[in-house]
């Protein structure tokens, strides 16, 4: 009897380990694409707001910095360039830019500031035809540098709507990035489509640049999207893990061509988080880092792959306040969240304090 024991024990730990493998390997991991705006400022330069170039600096802090640290951890990022800069940037300098992001390997897409082109601010105040024009200019321009068609798109700003997915559609551009919920200008984010999960529309798959709340007092919610500027490392790694954990397919993250600079000096605390975060995600068999271009082409293979649920993390206060501590000396608006607890504090016991000392006198004048 003892054996048959030891026996159906052993059988059922075996068991055990089956059940627990076949539901980790059913785990589907998330796709996280790592996006960079690619610009130079109004009032910048392709040296310093794209190579990021700084005055006593041996090292430039840009888009090249930018690929060293995914290169190092074996994986590529999405580049959206603004190819409608030539009028003030000059038509070399651009051109530069997309033949380096090509050749070393990343993913070259198309991003839109049309007004030196074409005269109009942002996508969404163009007509359906003019923004064929700017599309089909930007990709044609794209081409001639490089030899690559790009088959994303995201509008300056986020200033897309409807019309701009239809004028992806015209062009044969399949992916659109233009989609954020906690962006106040995007039009798109107006049709309330999805929140984070990405949707079909016009044949055209829109992946949502990623939201979360960041705060809420009562109905009230304080909307982000994740920045690698903005966003802690604390906040961005919550909100992809619980993304995971309520199977939404697809996480985007945000940057710029200029993040690694600020104020005119190397913004190291967000060069140190990029590498970080790569490396944990490489790490982590929960995500799997891709390009606009890779994931385009898992979703042509098995369409049903980036069929999830929709879901908006909550990351609280107290991530906000610690981010603000973080970021002590970097803005007015972190100073005032780091100090409001304490000095609050302080109010409070001061008042309690006098409260209780004019409490006493009246007492001794009573007597």
């Amino acid at each position: 009897m003892a054996g048959y024991h030891k026996t159906n024990l052993l059988f059922t730990v075996i068991i055990l380990v089956l059940l627990a493998s076949t539901c980790s390997a059913a785990t589907e991991p998330i796709y996280v694409m790592f996006t960079v705006d690619v610009e130079s400022r109004s009032n910048g330069n392709p040296d310093r707001d794209i190579w990021g170039k700084i005055p006593d600096e041996q090292e430039d802090h840009g888009i090249g910095r930018m690929m060293d640290i995914f290169d190092r951890h074996g994986v590529k990022a999405t580049f959206f360039v603004n190819v409608y800069e030539i009028p003030k940037s000059g038509e070399d300098a651009i051109a530069k830019v997309c033949r380096t992001i090509n050749e070393r390997g990343h993913d070259l897409e198309l991003h839109t500031h049309p007004k030196p082109m074409f005269g109009v601010w942002g996508m969404s105040q163009a007509d359906l035809d003019t923004q064929v024009r700017i599309l089909k200019w930007g990709l044609e321009t794209i081409k001639k540098w490089t030899g690559v068609r790009a088959i994303a798109h995201r509008a300056g700003g986020y200033v897309a709507n409807l019309d701009t997915v239809k004028a992806c559609k015209v062009t044969n551009i399949p992916l659109e990035f233009s989609y954020n919920m906690a962006a106040r200008y995007c039009p798109l984010s107006k049709l309330n489509l999805t929140m984070n999960a990405p949707v079909v529309s016009d044949g055209v798959l829109c992946i949502p640049v990623t939201c979360y709340i960041q705060a809420s007092v009562g109905s009230l919610r304080s909307m982000r999207f994740l920045d690698i500027e903005s966003s802690s490392l604390q906040e961005i790694r919550k909100v992809i893990a619980d993304l995971q954990a309520h199977d939404v397919r697809t996480a985007v993250i945000m940057m710029h061509s200029f993040s690694f600079s600020r104020f005119g000096k190397p913004n190291r605390r967000v060069e140190n988080a990029l590498d970080e975060l790569v490396a944990g995600f490489v790490a982590d068999p929960n995500v799997k880092v891709v390009t606009a271009r890779q994931l385009y082409e898992i979703w042509r293979a098995n369409p049903k792959a980036l069929s999830g649920a929709d879901y908006v993390p909550t990351t609280g206060w107290w991530m906000v306040y610690s981010r603000a501590w973080q970021r002590f000396g970097e803005g007015w608006k972190n100073i005032i969240v780091a100090l409001s607890p304490p000095v609050f504090i302080v109010l409070v016991i001061s008042a309690s304090g006098f409260w209780l000392r004019r409490r006493r006198r009246k007492k001794k004048l009573a007597a």
